[in-house]
Parts: structure tokens; sequence; C-alpha cells
């Protein structure tokens, strides 16, 4: 009898190591501003509704990474004072769940008691899993940043940059009085107190851009030089490519990252060629990795301009291989593609005005005129780049990064993963209206031509398109860059033609060429989620109805086995 009850013992301490050493990762995406409609337009210019699409049964009907993903719901996504969020509280509550419900412009930070307000990134870590930030925009934008620092407004970017790499108030304080100038120098009334959800926790990967906020404006500074893998610098246009810093003082707060423990990196090449080996979860080695002086390029841009700079996917590839070294516990991984959200504000691709600015029309039969991004009147710019091809590739790329996400999760040697995929909010209302017919010079939709007389805030060139001989669908084809396919559209071609209905002329922001008259919307938002587990907890978003986006912070909880901690107005 003392035999069989040593042998069960035996047994439940190795089942116990055993089930102990499973990691556990979460990898939380967000496309910024991302409605269903870019997504929809992306599976049509990828061959949605051709022959061999149409029918859920077809083996390419699955178009899009993200459609893989197996359990679906919609959320609303309310401020705490408006019924359209802003990205601040829009990610505040993925961040910190119920309590993440708070005003536009604060980052997880509580609006009525003026209290931080904890997040799942910051417990996590505290739990002894690596943590992680990946974003096309800047690093201390509103996105990433609620999930790692805490103020009462999103543009104190500054000091966003210098919460994010402190992790005790003497580190905190250490920045400000490395300044040379005693103006810079450390004030609590001014600079505040590091706050205390962010004692203890360092962020293990940074990727994305942002430079600015870590470097003052000193050309002399060598770490706006962008360099390779073998830090040589990176020549564009015959002379040596860099960045220009931002900062409102004189800290650089790359130097001081760097004796923190972080590896930094501001190129592609430097990415890809990165020695993994140096990082372990017995050391402090970190990566902070900015590829641009402010948000990184639009993907159609970078395709054009910069392809020194890496790719969303690429920066998630990475990031998962950092991570997974870093902990044997696992890790937690915020992804997010921001410039879907800067391209529906700017109704890139959109209906536009006539040059004489009697009559709309659909601006995607032209290069688009706003003065946003290096497509806007850039004498290098091909012609046969229009609105609509930005929206097409940024999409890509955030469904690129899904596919990593995915590839992650199927291998179960990983441990276990959970993905979860969704939005902010929407911004733009965009639609998918038809398809312009650059040959015939028409816009196809399913509509005829107007023909009411003196009517002209009407769409010119409007045609039927469903009545064509076997029908009219666009002709993209897939194109080879730097090992990624994308899709384009011949010169005379037929291209998607997508619409807004935050229109600067029906929104009161005004037409200004350069600023960003598209808004926000409180369209409901797509979730998306998956694990390796069975469904055990991806499965959870399903048969509740509608969900709010507070909901899915208490399923990544439960799957870390993470308690975020109560602010006292919460606890009951």
């Amino acid at each position: 009898m003392k035999y069989i009850f040593r042998t069960i013992v035996l047994f439940l301490i190795i089942l116990n190591i055993t089930t102990g050493q499973t990691k556990k990762n979460v990898i939380f995406m967000i496309a910024d501003g991302c409605g269903i409609a870019p997504k929809t337009a992306l599976r049509l210019a990828l061959g949605q509704g051709a022959d061999d699409s149409r029918l859920s049964s077809n083996l390419k009907f699955q178009i899009l990474a993200q459609d893989k993903l197996k359990y679906t719901a919609t959320i609303t996504n309310h401020s705490l004072n408006s019924l359209i969020t802003d990205s601040a509280p829009g990610a505040s509550v993925f961040a910190s769940g119920k309590q993440g419900k708070i005003d536009n412009e604060f980052l997880s930070f509580d609006p009525v008691s003026l209290e931080p307000i904890p997040t799942i990134l910051e417990e996590a870590k505290k739990q002894g899993y690596a943590v992680g930030l990946v974003s096309t925009a800047r690093i201390t934008h509103a996105t990433p940043a609620a999930f790692a620092s805490h103020v009462w407004f999103r543009d104190l970017e500054d000091y966003i940059a210098c919460q994010l790499i402190s992790k005790s108030q003497k580190e905190y304080e250490e920045i400000f009085n490395s300044s040379s100038n005693n103006d810079f120098r450390y004030k609590p009334e001014r600079d505040w107190i590091l706050p205390s959800p962010k004692i203890g926790v360092e962020v293990d990967v940074m990727l994305g851009g942002g430079i600015s906020k870590f470097l003052p404006n000193n050309q002399n500074n060598p770490n706006l030089i962008i360099r390779d893998k073998n830090g040589k610098p990176i020549m564009k246009n015959g002379s040596e490519a860099r960045f220009n810093g931002g900062r409102k003082d004189d800290i650089d707060l790359v130097e001081i990252a760097k004796k923190r423990g972080f590896v930094y990196i501001n190129s592609r090449d430097a990415l890809l060629g990165l020695d993994l080996s140096v990082f372990n979860a017995n050391n402090n080695k970190k990566l902070l990795g900015l590829f641009d002086a402010s948000h990184m390029q639009f993907e159609q841009d970078r395709q054009l301009f910069f392809d020194e700079q890496p790719m969303l996917a690429e920066m998630v590839q990475i990031a998962i291989e950092v991570l997974k070294r870093k902990s044997n516990k696992g890790f937690f991984l915020m992804v997010e593609s921001g410039r879907i959200d800067h391209l529906a504000h700017n109704n890139v691709g959109g209906v536009d005005l006539s040059e004489d600015g009697k009559n709309f029309e659909v601006g995607s039969d032209k290069k688009p005129r706003l003065n946003f991004g290096s497509y806007a009147s850039g004498k290098d710019s091909p012609d046969y780049v229009y609105g609509s091809d930005y929206i097409l590739k940024e999409v890509l790329a955030y469904d690129y990064a899904v596919e990593e996400a995915r590839k992650f999760m199927n291998e179960k040697k990983n441990g276990n993963t959970l993905i979860i995929a969704t939005a902010d909010h929407e911004t733009g209302g965009i639609a998918v209206v038809g398809l312009y017919d650059k040959e015939n010079n028409n816009t196809r939709s399913y509509a005829h031509e107007p023909k009411m007389d003196n009517l002209n805030l009407v769409p010119k060139n409007i045609k039927r398109g469903d009545s064509e001989t076997n029908g009219f669908f666009p002709d993209y084809k897939l194109v080879d860059f730097q090992g990624w396919k994308w899709p384009q559209v011949a010169k005379d071609g037929r291209r998607i033609v997508i619409a807004y209905a935050s229109n600067p002329l029906t929104n009161g922001n005004g037409t200004s060429v350069g600023r960003s008259p598209g808004n926000h919307t409180a369209i409901d938002l797509l979730v998306l989620a998956d694990d390796n587990v069975g469904g055990k907890f991806a499965s959870k978003i399903t048969g509740r109805g509608l969900l709010d986006n507070t909901d899915l912070t208490p399923i990544v909880e439960d799957f870390l086995e993470v308690k975020i901690p109560l602010l006292p107005r919460f606890k009951k």
C-alpha cells in the first residue's frame, strides 16, 4: 500500500512539473480603425466572388488568414464619455477590461479617481511572462501606450516614452536628471511620478515607429543614423539615411535604454539579422526597434520609397522569437496595425471633389490629391498607384501578421497559444462601392449612371457592372516584394473603389488639403479568436450574443491565469 501511495505521489509531482512547463502565449492583434469593409475589399482583390471562391465549400473561399480564425463575434466600442471612442480608451479596455471603460484621450488612467489602471501586460510581466508591443504607429502612440503607460492625455508622448523604459521611480527620475540643462532635471510637480502599476515591469520587446519621442533634434546624435545589421550606415540618395529627433528636452532615451539592457535597432536589415541567441530568460537583454521618426510608412510607400523599414509581419516574427526566449512561462504580445486608421481618416481612395469644386467624383480614378503620405504629389510615384491600393496593402500587411501568429499557434511545441484579433474602433465609415474601369473611364457599381438634370452632387461616370457578360470582376494579380505577395492592377485594369460615410463635406471637419477630415464612427466591430487547446478559450466569445469591448480581457486573464487588480471603486 505504501508503495502504491508513493507511486501516486511521484506521478502527481511529475504531472505537476510537466503541466507547469507548458507555456502559455497570447497574441492580441488590433487593426486600428479597421471595420469589416476594408477586409471585404481585400478579399475581393484577392479573388473572392470568382468562380472558385463563391461558396464556403470552395477550397479558396477562406481568402485571408483572419478568415481562418475559428470563432467570431461582434463588439460595441463606446468610451465612457462618448458614443464614439478614440484609440486611447479603445485600447485601454483591451488592456484593462471593464476598468478601461474611460474617457476619450485617457490612457489606462481612471478619469474619476485619477488613479492609474493596471493592465494585463503589466500583470502578466509580474507573474513571470515575457511581454511585448509591436506597432506600425509610434510605439508611444495611444494603442501600444495603453498597455504599458498611464497618462490623462494621450499626446504626452515624451513622458510615455520615459514610462516605457522605466521600471522604478529611481529609473524614471534618472532619465530627467541625465539632462545637462538644469531646467530639464526632474521636478515631480511637472514630470509626475512613475505610475504604480508600471513599477517592476520591463517591456521585453518594443518595435514600431516614434524615434522622435526618444531623441532630441540633434543631427550629431549617432542614434539617428539608420544602420544595417553590421552597424554600418545605410546609404540613401548618396548620403547616410537618418531620422530627425523631436523631444522638447535634450535627453537621449535610446542611450539610457541601451544601458538598461535594450538592444537598439532601426532598420529592416538589422531586425532580420538580429542575433537571437543574446536573449534568454536569465539575462536583462531586451529589444527596442524604432524604424521611423514618427509613424512607420504606409505599406505602399514602404514598397515605393522606404524599403529599409520592415513590414508588420516581419516585426511580429522577430518579436515572437525574442519573447519565446525571454520566459519559460510564455508571453503576452500586443500587435497593432496602426495606419489603416490614418488612411481612413484621410478618405484615401474614396469619393473626392472635382477640380472645379462643383461635382463629386471617385477619387481613385486619379492619383489622390490629399497631401498626406508620399503618394500625394510625389513626382516619383508611378501613375498606376491609387488611393485604394494603399488600403488594400495596409490590410494585407496586417493579415500577413495574423498568419505569423497562426503559424506559431499551430506548432504545438510552442505551448498553448490564444489569438484574439479585432479593432479598437472603425474609422471613416468605409464601404466597397464597385470597380473603377480605367480603360473605359467608368466606375462600375450596381447602379445606372444618374440621369437627373441639374444634379451635380453625385459621382460621375457610374455604370452598371452586373450587366457585363460573365460579370465584372477585379483583375488584380499578385506580385512579389521582399518575398511577400501583393495585389497589383495593370495600368488600365479594373480596381476596387471604396467610399467614405465620414466624408469631409458631411462631418464638418472641412476640406483643407493635408488635414484629417474623416472621423471615427460608432460602428460595431468584428472580433476573431482561435487557440490550440480545442477552442476552450477562444470559443468564449461565441454563444453570448453582442459583446462589449470590455469582454475580451477576462478571457485573456483566464487563459494566462493572471488577474488584473481592481481599483477601489470597482471592488465589491
